[in-house]
């Protein structure tokens, strides 16, 4: 049995970060460890060659456990030239993501009979939550999906440095997240001072604002940690065109019941750790309602991410609080989403060209759903 890890970080400050936080969390006993003892892993690390010094000696610890691999952005194809001269020459916004998709479809490309651990380089995973992941790979899981926390790294990781281990316990990892709340994941709450614009995930507070036990959480895109694509899934075992959350477990794998979203913290926990001023020009929405995310799930998601949206997620701190009360108003909320959702489509004129394309982005199968990034491209020939 096997595992491909696979992260793409460059630059000293991130390499640095990935090194003293991300890895070192994948070094926690329940994590990679406990993985080895099961599986030959195997990790792809991508990069430019300017940063290659920047991940030692961390080597030594992971290969420990795993055998590392580097791939260099100038040995990588891409658009007639080289991936590194694309990263030259793109706007900063954009980078990351293209070139996380690029090199992962670049590993997963290479891989036969692939079970792939996708992560970012910013991920602090709980301490059991690879072991976990392990179990439900043995009970014939082919994806495994688990939706984000997101930490302030101002006001987190000078906490988390001065002892990582003692923060990587699921309730304890949750339990600084809601003390140290990155902004993006407080506008996700319903009640938010300052709501998201893009609603694709949604919070319920369980406890009071100054006593908080944890989140409920329903989400459209959670991110897919492991993917066993299908044998015969052609392109779409390696290939997606977003961010890899947006479509790439549900292309890869076909069959609903073998794919996993985990219900819980205590069982899978992944952070992000951001800057505070990161994506701190988005706008500011609406506070969502019924109508609203009716409209958002019809106009940015594929009725085959309701598999995902459906479920409550629990980020628990405690046990403290009404979690049964909170869970129920926020899967009736949901449920009447998707009523709401339903009317509007039957009420949908055909007639213009974009009315249809979106129509069939959500309603035609995962291949023909127009995420943003593809919206994107589309705009110079799609009417308003």
């Amino acid at each position: 049995m096997r595992y491909d890890v696979f992260v793409t970080v460059w630059g000293q400050d991130f390499v640095e970060k990935f090194v003293e936080f991300s890895l070192g969390s994948q070094l926690a006993a329940g994590n990679i460890p406990a993985l080895a003892e099961q599986a030959d892993i195997h990790y792809h690390i991508y990069t430019d060659r300017e940063s290659r010094d920047f991940f030692e000696p961390a080597l030594d610890a992971l290969s420990k456990f795993a055998e590392p691999h580097f791939y260099f952005y100038d040995e990588i194809p891409y658009g007639g030239g080289r991936l590194d001269q694309a990263i030259a020459n793109s706007e900063p916004s954009t980078i990351k993501h293209n070139v996380q998709r690029i090199t992962a479809q670049h590993m997963l490309s290479r891989l036969e009979d692939a079970t792939a651990i996708l992560l970012d380089s910013d991920f602090i995973i709980a301490d059991g939550s690879l072991a976990r992941l392990h179990e439900l790979r043995l009970q014939g899981k082919r994806a495994v999906s688990t939706m984000l926390m997101r930490l302030d790294q101002d006001s987190a990781a000078p906490i988390l440095r001065q002892n990582l281990s003692a923060h990587l316990s699921p309730r304890a990892l949750v339990r600084l997240c809601l003390d140290h709340m990155h902004p993006i994941f407080a506008g996700y709450f319903v009640d938010a001072a300052q709501p998201t614009s893009y609603p694709s995930q949604l919070n319920w507070r369980v406890g009071q604002k100054d006593n908080v036990s944890g989140v409920v959480t329903h989400c459209l895109f959670p991110h897919p940690l492991m993917v066993m694509p299908d044998p015969l899934g052609g392109e779409s075992a390696s290939k997606y065109f977003s961010t890899m959350d947006y479509d790439y477990a549900l292309r890869a794998v076909a069959d609903d019941d073998a794919i996993y979203l985990s219900p819980s913290s205590d069982e899978i926990l992944i952070c992000k750790l951001s800057p505070a001023a990161y994506l701190a020009d988005n706008e500011i929405g609406d506070s969502p309602s019924i109508d609203r995310m009716a409209h958002f799930i019809l106009n940015n998601s594929n009725i085959r991410h309701r598999l995902f949206m459906d479920q409550a997620i629990h980020f628990i701190a405690d046990d403290e609080g009404d979690w049964e009360g909170l869970s129920g108003e926020a899967d009736r909320f949901i449920e009447a989403a998707y009523k709401a959702l339903e009317l509007m489509v039957a009420q949908l004129s055909t007639g213009d060209a974009t009315t249809l394309l979106h129509l069939k982005s959500f309603l035609g199968p995962i291949e023909d759903f127009l995420s943003p990034q593809v919206q994107s491209r589309m705009q110079g020939w799609l009417s308003d």
